[in-house]
C-alpha cells in the first residue's frame, strides 16, 4: 500500500494592497478601451464633416426651363457635360446661400444627377445645425428671385419646381462629389483605396492621379503630367489615321475619307519633331477639303505655338515651317461625303544648306518658297490662282506661265474694309560680297492703289528703303529691278499697303542674280492719268415740288449721274392726302447707289424702300401728305439714272376693306374671320396668324394674364395643364424671350377661356371652354432680353485665336449672313427688322 501523506496547501488569502492594485489596472484598461474607442468616432466624423457638413443633410429638386439643354451625357457623372453644369450650378447655389439668412448654418452643396425634363436638378444641401426645410425652401426661392447669383443670367428656374426633402438616412454613402474624374467609392478594409483626383471642369487628371491639367494641354506636345501621360501615344493617337507623335527626318500623316462628325466637331492633331538645327518642309500629294473643314499648320508647340497657315479646299502646295518642331490641327465641322480629305509628308531641311538665290528665287508655284509672312504686320499675303474679286482690280493671270493655270501672291483679296499693311520677309541672307539684282514684277492696278516698298534691314536696327511705287500702273504686269550690295547678314521686306476697295497688289517671279541689274528691257510704268474732275455733285436741293411739278430726274439723266452724289426731293400734297411714286425708268449701281424713299420728312420719318440696280421698282405709296426721296451715289461707277414722277389722292394704294365677316391681310387681300388665329395661315403674308396671343392687365409690358384670340375674340388661357415649356412658347410667339416665371390666379373674369396642351410635335393646341378647373387662371412674365444691348458685364480681350466663351448677354444676338452657301460675316441683331454689319459684307 502507499501510504498518502498530507500535502501542504498552496492558496493563501490576497493581500489589502494586491486588490487595490489589481481593481486599478483593470479600471486603467477600460478607460483606454473607452478613449480608444471616442477617438476612432471623432477620427471617422471629422472625416465625414470634412466633405458632408455635420449635423444636417437634405436633398433638393429644381428645374431650369432656359439656360441648359438636356443631353444623354448628362448621365455620366465624368462626362465634361455633367461637370460643367453641374459646377455652375453648385456656384449657384452656393452663392444663394452665403447670401441668405443662413449663411452662418450653411456649408457647402452637391449636384447628384440630372433627370429629363427641361433640366431637372437632384442635389444635396449640408448645414452645420438642424435646419426646417421650409426655412431652406424659402431662402432658396428667395435668392433666385432677388438674382442674388451671377449665374441666374444664364439659367431660369421654375420657382414651382423647388422643393426639399427630409435629411438623407446615410449620409456617409452618398454619392460622391460631381467633380471627380473618377468615382471614389469606401472599400473594404482589407482592399487598397482606389486613388482618384477631384479636378474642376476644363481639366482632366493626370493618370496617376498626382496633379490636374487644362484639358487643352493634352497632346499639345509638350509634358505638362509629371507622369507624361498628357502626351501619351495611345491617348492622343488621331481618329484620322491613329498617329499623333511623328519624329525622324521624313514621314506623313492622313485624314483620308476623314471621319465625320456625330453631333460635334472632330479634332485630329499631330506633333512634328525633327532634329535640332533642322526645318520642316509639308508637301500635300492630295487635298481636297470642304470649306468648313480647316486644317491649321503652327510653328512650334503648346502654348506657345504660332498659326503660319490656314489651309481648306484646294492644295496649298508646299510649306515651310521654320522651327523643328509643328503642330498640325484637322478641324472636321461638315458632315460631307463627296471630299477626299489629305495626305501630306514632312521632310526636314536644314537653312545653312541654303545660299542666297535659294531663299530669294521664287514663282509662287509651289508655295511660298522660302518666304516668311510677318507676324506683326495687319494681314497675310495670299496664293492666288486666276483672278480675284472684286472686279476693276488685281490680276486675271499670274506673270510666270501668263494664263489662268499660273500662281502668284496678292495682298488680301476681296471688298476690303480698312487700310492696311502686309508684308513678306526673307530668311537671314549672308553679305555680298559682290553686288547683286533682285527683280520681280509687281502689279498695281486699281483707283485706289497706294504703295509698294522694299526694305533691307539688319541686326544693328539699321533699315533703309531701295524702291518704292505709288499709285495705279495699269491692268499690267510691270518689271522692277534694284541693285544690293551689302556688307552684313540682312533681310529683304516686300511691303505692301493697301487701302480700302479696288486696291489690290500682286507679285510674282522674284528673282536674285550675280551682278548690278542691267538696263531693264521693260520700259517704266507710268501712272494711268487722273481721271478729269467729276461733275458738280450738289444738286442744289432740297427740292419742294407740288402738283403739277411732279417730274423730276437724276443728275444729267440720261446720261450718267456723278459719283459721290447726295439729292434731295421733297414731295408734298394737300392735307388729307397721301402721295403715289412712280419711277418709268430706273438704273443705278448696284448696292453702291441708292434711291431711299421716306414717308414724311426728318430723320424720324419712316423707311418706305431702298431701291438699287437696274429696274422696274415697285409704286410706293405714302401714309402722309408728305413723301421725302434721298439719292446717294458711291465713288466708283455710274449709270443712267432715274426718272420718276408722282400723283396725289385720297387713300391711294389703300385695299379695299373687307366685309364685316372678313379680315382684311396687311397686303390687302380678304380671308375669311373664322380663319383668323386658328393655327395655320391663310394670308400670303400670315398676318392673320401674327397677332394672336398678348398679355393682359400687367404691370409691365412682359407680364398679365395670358389671352389668345379665336376668330376675333380674346380668350383667357387656364392655369391647368400649364407647364414650363409652353411658358417659353408663349414668350417666344410674343417676341419676350423665355419664361422668367408663372403662377396660377383666381379667375375674375367671365371668359371665354382657353386650355392649352403641347401636341406630339411640340406645337400648342388650344381648347376654348366656358370655365376653368378651379376656376384657376395664369399669370405669365416673360424675361424680355432687348436686342442690340449688352445684359451682362464681359471681360473683353482682344484675342481671337486662343480667347474666352463669351457668357449670354455678353454681347448682342448674331447672325449669319451666306452667300452660296458660304459664310461670308457675322452681324448684330439691333431690333426687329434690322442687322448691323460691316460694309464690305454686302459689297457688290
Amino acid at each position: 500500500m502507499v501510504s498518502k501523506r498530507s500535502v501542504p496547501s498552496r492558496h493563501h488569502s490576497l493581500s489589502t494592497y494586491e486588490v487595490l492594485f489589481a481593481a486599478l489596472v483593470a479600471i486603467l484598461m477600460v478607460i483606454c478601451a473607452g478613449l480608444i474607442a471616442v477617438s476612432w468616432l471623432s477620427i471617422k466624423g471629422s472625416e465625414r464633416d470634412a466633405v458632408f457638413g455635420k449635423s444636417h443633410e437634405a436633398r433638393g429638386t429644381l428645374k431650369i426651363t432656359s439656360g441648359a439643354t438636356y443631353n444623354p451625357n448628362l448621365q455620366d457623372k465624368f462626362s465634361v457635360d455633367f461637370k460643367v453644369l453641374a459646377f455652375d450650378l453648385q456656384e449657384m447655389i452656393d452663392e444663394i446661400f452665403q447670401s441668405s439668412n443662413l449663411k452662418n448654418e450653411y456649408k457647402n452643396s452637391r449636384v447628384l444627377r440630372f433627370e429629363n425634363g427641361s433640366v431637372i436638378v437632384i442635389f444635396d444641401l449640408f448645414f452645420a445645425q438642424w435646419v426646417p426645410n421650409e426655412n431652406v425652401k424659402e431662402e432658396l426661392i428667395q435668392g433666385i428671385e432677388a438674382n442674388k447669383s451671377s449665374q441666374l443670367v444664364t439659367f431660369h428656374i421654375d420657382l414651382n419646381s423647388i422643393d426639399i426633402t427630409a435629411p438623407l438616412e446615410n449620409p456617409s454613402t452618398a454619392s460622391p462629389s460631381t467633380t471627380s474624374d473618377k468615382p471614389t467609392t469606401s472599400t473594404p478594409p482589407s482592399q487598397p483605396p482606389f486613388v482618384s483626383r477631384e479636378c474642376l471642369p476644363g481639366s482632366r487628371s493626370c493618370a496617376d492621379a498626382t496633379k490636374c491639367i487644362a484639358i487643352d494641354l493634352f497632346c499639345d506636345g509638350e509634358l505638362n503630367c509629371p507622369d507624361g501621360s498628357d502626351e501619351d501615344n495611345k491617348t492622343c493617337a488621331t481618329a484620322c489615321d491613329g498617329r499623333f507623335l511623328l519624329t525622324g527626318s521624313s514621314g506623313s500623316f492622313e485624314a483620308i475619307n476623314y471621319p465625320k462628325p456625330s453631333k460635334s466637331s472632330v479634332v485630329c492633331q499631330w506633333i512634328i519633331r525633327v532634329n535640332q538645327g533642322q526645318y520642316i518642309k509639308l508637301s500635300f500629294d492630295s487635298f481636297n477639303l470642304y470649306y468648313t473643314d480647316i486644317l491649321n499648320i503652327y510653328e512650334g508647340i503648346g502654348s506657345s505655338k504660332i498659326l503660319r497657315a490656314s489651309l481648306s479646299e484646294t492644295n496649298p502646295g508646299k510649306i515651310r515651317i521654320f522651327s523643328n518642331q509643328a503642330t498640325a490641327t484637322f478641324l472636321i465641322e461638315s458632315d460631307e461625303n463627296d471630299y477626299n480629305g489629305f495626305h501630306a509628308t514632312y521632310t526636314a531641311f536644314n537653312s545653312r544648306e541654303l545660299n542666297n538665290y535659294d531663299k530669294i528665287n521664287c514663282n509662287f508655284e509651289d508655295g511660298f518658297c522660302f518666304w516668311v509672312q510677318d507676324l506683326n504686320d495687319d494681314n497675310e499675303w495670299e496664293r492666288v490662282q486666276g483672278n480675284t474679286f472684286p472686279p476693276l482690280t488685281g490680276p486675271d493671270f499670274d506673270h510666270t506661265f501668263g494664263n489662268a493655270s499660273g500662281f502668284y501672291i496678292s495682298t488680301p483679296t476681296g471688298p476690303g474694309g480698312r487700310q492696311e499693311r502686309v508684308q513678306l520677309s526673307s530668311l537671314p541672307l549672308d553679305p555680298t560680297l559682290e553686288p547683286v539684282c533682285l527683280s520681280f514684277w509687281y502689279y498695281m492696278y486699281g483707283e485706289n492703289v497706294y504703295k509698294l516698298s522694299i526694305n533691307i534691314s539688319n541686326d544693328q536696327n539699321m533699315e533703309k528703303i531701295i524702291f518704292q511705287k505709288e499709285g495705279n500702273y495699269g491692268k499690267i504686269w510691270n518689271y522692277g529691278q534694284v541693285t544690293i550690295n551689302e556688307t552684313v547678314e540682312f533681310k529683304v521686306a516686300f511691303n505692301a499697303f493697301k487701302n480700302r476697295l479696288l486696291s489690290d497688289i500682286a507679285l510674282d517671279d522674284i528673282s536674285l542674280t550675280y551682278g548690278t541689274c542691267n538696263t531693264s528691257l521693260h520700259p517704266e510704268p507710268t501712272l494711268v492719268p487722273t481721271p478729269p474732275p467729276e461733275r458738280p455733285t450738289d444738286c442744289g436741293g432740297p427740292f419742294e415740288l407740288w402738283e403739277p411739278n411732279t417730274t423730276f430726274t437724276s443728275m444729267n439723266f440720261p446720261n450718267s449721274y456723278p459719283n459721290q452724289a447726295f439729292c434731295i426731293w421733297n414731295l408734298n400734297a394737300q392735307k388729307g392726302k397721301n402721295i403715289q411714286l412712280h419711277f418709268q425708268e430706273f438704273d443705278l449701281e448696284n448696292i453702291a447707289d441708292v434711291v431711299e424713299i421716306r414717308d414724311g420728312g426728318g430723320d424720324d420719318s419712316l423707311l418706305l424702300a431702298v431701291y438699287t440696280g437696274p429696274g422696274p421698282v415697285k409704286d410706293v405709296f405714302s401714309t402722309s401728305n408728305r413723301m421725302t426721296v434721298l439719292f446717294i451715289t458711291n465713288d466708283v461707277l455710274t449709270k443712267e439714272g432715274f426718272k420718276a414722277n408722282f400723283t396725289t389722292g385720297y387713300h391711294l394704294g389703300v385695299p379695299e376693306p373687307c366685309k364685316e365677316d372678313s379680315f382684311q391681310c396687311k397686303n390687302g387681300e380678304c380671308v375669311p374671320l373664322v380663319n383668323l388665329c386658328d393655327s395655320f395661315p391663310h394670308c400670303k403674308d400670315g398676318s392673320d396668324e401674327t397677332h394672336c396671343v398678348r398679355l393682359h392687365n400687367g404691370t409691365t409690358n412682359n407680364d398679365g394674364l395670358v389671352q389668345f384670340r379665336i376668330q376675333s375674340i380674346w380668350h383667357v388661357a387656364c392655369a391647368e395643364n400649364w407647364t414650363s415649356q409652353i411658358s417659353n412658347d408663349v414668350c417666344q410667339l410674343l417676341g419676350l424671350g423665355s419664361g422668367n416665371a408663372s403662377m396660377p390666379v383666381p379667375s375674375t373674369e367671365g371668359g371665354p377661356f382657353v386650355t392649352l396642351n403641347t401636341a406630339p410635335n411640340g406645337s400648342l393646341t388650344l381648347t376654348p371652354s366656358k370655365q376653368c378647373l378651379q376656376d384657376s387662371l395664369i399669370l405669365l412674365q416673360c424675361n424680355r432680353k432687348p436686342c442690340g444691348k449688352k445684359l451682362v458685364a464681359s471681360k473683353v480681350s482682344p484675342k481671337i485665336v486662343g480667347g474666352n466663351n463669351a457668357k449670354e448677354g455678353a454681347w448682342p444676338w448674331l447672325a449669319a449672313l451666306y452667300y452660296n452657301g458660304k459664310l461670308l460675316c457675322g452681324a448684330s441683331l439691333v431690333s426687329n427688322n434690322w442687322l448691323v454689319s460691316a460694309a464690305h459684307c454686302v459689297y457688290g
